[in-house]
């Protein structure tokens, strides 16, 4: 690793405490919707369970900033108008373990600036636990201009934040674990026990409230239209949702059937409704701002956070997509054979991308798709992104010109 790598990663001792945090029982992949990883049994649809981290897979953090949902931007990868802002460039920027980051400037069709504190590394082999690691991949959230992304599970993290994707401000150390965090309402929200907020692009963070729970919280997203963060919470088979307006006072859901939101893989708004995917095959919709919950089961195991289009739902179970309008009613097809949608997200353009879902499908198995409608995806040719870490969140967002990122 480069020393301008180390100090923009503001390493910490190699003598981490793995396996610190987090519950033994499943919830969710530590690489969450986006990629499978954690201990090497397999769960629903090749994730893994034992795992601490769970949820994610594409950060949903809606609202301002022109942040896009799916949990990508965080809350469902947004459908919604294009439009570049004036000097600025579109770009999908995607976060992995060992604090992996890297981008997309040119729509998806290739990926860039590939780094991590580690290249050599291997996630899960030689006793490398990728999960539980000051350097879990934990989040994306974009707003006023700036990706903010939150490391470390079971461990002391760190959360970070840019402007161009390129030079990265460490803005906080030796945090305690966050599961996400969202951008909405014009606030970072970053997700733990206690919350954490910031009102200044993330430059500085102040405590927000306990969210009152004993379990593990697995994710947060921003839904804009109902205008508040959603906070999923699980271990074993106790789980919760609360929701609020400021990410300080938390209201949990009146009702919702049991299993909602079990191995959270992400969530999206449309259409007078959210909609979040469980990896174990169902999908849960509320019509009244998450207060109260309904379950379908789409039998399947699902691999991918829930996209909202501007017209439909879309989740995948592989290379099956379901689709619904509303999150009650859905259609499955099968789309590109072969692929296994993961992590993804979806520009204002209408521009999917997304990683390979399953166990170890990474370094060498690793894959990067593209597509203009969710349906039909391109695999992307070997040389046109790296294969590394397991890719955990995917984000669009806008970010300032730098070399090889120059403004349209």
């Amino acid at each position: 690793m480069s020393s301008s790598l180390t100090s923009r990663f503001a390493l910490v001792s190699s003598a981490i405490l793995l396996g610190a945090c987090g519950d033994s029982e499943g919830g969710g992949g530590g690489a969450g919707g986006g990629s499978t990883s954690g201990t090497q049994t397999a769960g629903p649809g090749g994730t893994t369970t034992g795992q601490g981290p769970g949820s994610g897979g594409s950060s949903t953090t809606g609202g301002e900033g022109g942040s896009v949902s799916t949990s990508s931007a965080s809350s469902g990868a947004g459908g919604g108008g294009g439009g570049t802002p004036e000097g600025l460039v579109p770009v999908f920027l995607a976060q992995g373990h060992l604090g992996r980051t890297t981008i997309s400037c040119d729509d998806g069709r290739t990926w860039i600036r590939d780094q991590s504190v580690d290249d050599d590394a291997r996630c899960f082999e030689n006793g490398l636990d990728c999960d539980h690691h000051p350097y879990a991949g934990r989040g994306i959230a974009f707003g006023e201009d700036t990706f903010v992304l939150t490391w470390g599970w079971g461990a002391p993290g760190e959360i970070h934040r840019t402007r161009d994707a390129f030079g990265w401000e460490v803005v906080q150390t030796e945090t305690a674990t966050f599961a996400d965090l969202a951008f909405g309402n014009g606030r970072f929200v970053a997700n733990g026990w206690t919350t954490l907020i910031s009102d200044d692009a993330g430059a500085t963070w102040a405590e927000g409230a306990p969210l009152g729970l004993d379990i593990n919280t697995r994710s947060i997203d921003f839904v804009p239209g109902a205008g508040l963060f959603v906070v999923t919470a699980e271990s074993g088979d106790q789980r919760e949702i609360l929701h609020s307006p400021d990410g300080v006072t938390w209201t949990a859901a009146a009702s919702r059937p049991a299993e909602c939101l079990s191995w959270y893989r992400g969530m999206a708004e449309g259409n007078g409704a959210i909609v979040a995917a469980s990896g174990q095959g169902h999908v849960c919709t509320s019509t009244d701002a998450g207060a109260s919950w309904s379950v379908v089961d789409l039998g399947d195991s699902l691999s991918s956070p829930v996209v909202w289009t501007g017209a439909e739902f879309l989740v995948y179970a592989g290379s099956t997509v379901h689709r619904s309008a509303d999150g009650a009613s859905w259609t499955s097809a099968e789309s590109t054979p072969g692929v296994s949608i993961g992590a993804i997200a979806r520009s204002p353009d209408g521009t999917f991308v997304a990683s390979n879902d399953g166990w170890m499908a990474w370094y060498e198995e690793q894959e990067f798709y593209r597509s203009e409608d969710g349906l039909t995806w391109e695999v992307l040719a070997p040389g046109t992104f790296t294969g590394s870490h397991p890719i955990n969140f995917i984000s669009f967002g806008w970010i300032e010109p730098t070399e090889g990122c120059e403004a349209p």
